[in-house]
C-alpha cells in the first residue's frame, strides 16, 4: 500500500486535516496516526487505529501499490472527450439583453432572436447525437445569451418542450439550466419553468445599493435588486425540484457588504439554493493572496446554512466542456461555437448548424482546438489540484502557450490552507444539508 499522490495535509493544533483530491474527501487525523501516515507504516496504522485505516482506504488516502492514479486520471480525462454520456448543448435565443452591466464582454445585438429554421435545427441535432451515439444517458440544456429569457414564453418554451418530448421519449434524461438576470421572469411564467424542471444561475452584484448601480434598466435606470430577489423566493417557493446556483459577482467595492444578502436570504430552503462567489474579472487583484475579508464574508455565508464556492475548483474529468465532442453551443441565427467565454461573433464561431441537424464545421479550426490536452504540461502533470482544475481551458491555450498565467491557483485570494480549511468548512455543511 501506499499513499496517494492527491494527498493534501494541513497540521492543526490537536489533529491533521486530510484532503485527497481525486475523491474530495475529507479526514481529520490524529498526530500519531498522521506520522504513521507519512512513514507509510500501514500496518501499524491498521493496528492502532482501525477505522482510521479503513476511511482512507475507502476516501483513496491509501491506495494499492500497483495503481497509477495519473494514468488513471488520463484515462478518465480521454474518455469524458469522445464518450461521454451527457451531450452538452448550450443554446444562445438571443444576443440582446434587458441590462448592460458595465463589466459584460460581450458585443449585444439588438432585437436579434431566433431565425425561422434554427430551433428546428436543434431539435435534429438532438435526434442525431441520440440515434448515433447509443451510449448517450443525458441531453443537458443550457441557456445562454444575451438574456435568454427575453422571449422566453413565445420562442424558447415551445423549443424546450419539444427537446423535452423528443429526449424522454428516446428513453433518456434531460435537464434544463438557465444563466440569467432574472429580471424577465414573472410569477406567470413560474409553471412553465416548473414543468421544465428548471434550475438556475442567477447572478446578483452585492448589497441592494451595490447592485442597482449595476444591474439597472437602462433607459429608466430602475435598479433591480428587489425584482430579483422577489423572483429567488418565488422560484424556491413554487418549484419542488430545482436548485440555483446565486453568482455574486464581487469587486473591492461589493465585497465590503456582501454579508447584507444573508437576512435578504435567510428563509430560503437551502437545498435549493448555494452561493458562489466571482470576482469580476476586469478588477483582478493577483498581488492580495490574503483576502481576510473574502475568507470572512466566506465564513458569514457558511454560518448562516449556505453552501458556498469560489474559485472554479471541484472534482470533475474536463478543464472545460468544450474540451469534449459532446458539446456544442447554437446562437439564435445558427451560428455554432465551442466557448462561452468569449464574444459570439464569426471571429470566434466554429461552424454552423444546418437545417437537418448537421453542423457544418470549419474543421481545420474544430481540430485543432480539440487536439489541445489542456493539462500535458510540465505544471499540471504535477499539481495535487489536477483532477479538480485540469489546467487552462482549450480557448486559452489556443490564444497564448504561457500556461502559468491562466493557472487558476495564480488567482486564489489566500493560502491554499485557508481555501481548504473553507472547503472542509462547507463540506460539513453540505453533510447537514443531505440529512435534512
Amino acid at each position: 500500500m501506499k499513499a496517494s499522490k492527491y494527498n493534501i495535509y494541513i497540521e492543526e493544533a490537536k489533529c491533521v486535516v486530510c484532503y485527497n483530491t481525486i475523491s474530495d474527501a475529507f479526514l481529520l487525523v490524529s498526530k500519531s496516526d498522521f506520522e504513521l501516515l507519512l512513514k507509510n507504516d500501514f500496518y501499524s496504522l491498521e493496528k492502532k487505529s482501525n477505522s482510521v485505516y479503513a476511511a482512507m482506504e475507502k476516501n483513496g488516502f491509501v491506495i494499492a501499490d500497483e495503481v497509477d492514479e495519473f494514468e488513471n486520471l488520463k484515462k478518465e480525462y480521454i474518455e469524458e472527450i469522445f464518450n461521454s454520456s451527457s451531450y452538452e448543448l448550450t443554446i444562445l435565443p438571443t444576443l440582446d439583453c434587458n441590462l448592460r452591466c458595465w463589466y459584460c464582454y460581450e458585443k449585444h445585438k439588438i432585437g436579434s432572436h431566433f431565425q425561422t429554421n434554427v430551433p428546428d435545427g436543434i431539435v435534429e441535432h438532438i435526434k442525431l447525437q441520440i440515434q448515433e451515439k447509443e451510449y448517450l444517458r443525458r441531453i443537458s440544456v443550457t441557456m445562454f445569451g444575451g438574456e435568454p429569457l427575453l422571449y422566453f414564453k413565445e420562442e424558447l418554451y415551445p423549443l424546450l418542450l419539444n427537446l423535452k418530448t423528443v429526449v424522454e421519449e428516446a428513453g433518456k434524461e434531460i435537464s434544463f439550466f438557465f444563466i440569467t438576470n432574472a429580471v424577465c421572469i414573472t410569477d406567470e411564467l413560474i409553471p412553465l419553468f416548473d414543468n421544465l424542471n428548471s434550475s438556475f444561475q442567477i447572478s446578483i452584484d452585492g448589497s441592494k445599493e451595490r447592485h442597482d448601480k449595476v444591474k439597472f434598466i437602462p433607459k429608466t435606470h430602475e435598479g433591480t435588486f428587489d425584482k430579483v430577489m422577489h423572483t429567488i423566493h418565488s422560484l424556491t417557493n413554487c418549484i419542488d425540484n430545482t436548485y440555483i446556483n446565486l453568482r455574486i459577482n464581487y469587486d473591492d467595492k461589493t465585497l465590503p457588504r456582501l454579508i447584507d444578502l444573508i437576512p435578504k436570504l435567510q428563509d430560503i430552503d437551502r437545498r435549493k439554493i448555494g452561493i458562489h462567489l466571482e470576482r469580476v474579472w476586469q478588477t483582478s487583484n493577483v498581488e492580495n493572496y490574503n483576502n481576510k475579508l473574502l475568507q470572512q464574508t466566506i465564513i458569514e455565508f457558511i454560518n448562516a446554512g449556505f453552501r458556498v464556492s469560489y474559485m472554479n475548483l471541484h472534482r470533475r474529468t474536463l478543464s472545460c466542456r468544450s474540451s469534449s465532442y459532446n458539446q456544442i453551443i447554437v446562437s439564435y441565427d445558427g451560428s455554432v461555437y465551442k466557448c462561452t467565454g468569449r464574444d459570439f461573433t464569426e471571429s470566434f464561431s466554429d461552424g454552423h448548424l444546418n437545417a437537418d441537424g448537421t453542423v457544418a464545421w470549419k474543421q481545420e479550426q474544430l481540430d485543432k482546438r480539440m487536439k489541445i490536452c489542456t493539462y500535458d504540461n510540465k505544471y499540471c502533470r504535477v499539481c495535487k489540484f489536477l483532477p479538480q482544475c485540469w489546467g487552462p481551458c482549450n480557448q486559452k491555450l489556443l490564444e497564448s502557450d504561457n500556461i502559468q498565467q491562466f493557472c487558476p491557483l495564480k488567482g486564489m485570494e489566500m493560502e491554499l490552507d485557508d481555501y481548504i480549511r473553507l472547503r472542509l468548512k462547507n463540506h460539513y455543511m453540505q453533510e447537514q444539508l443531505r440529512k435534512l
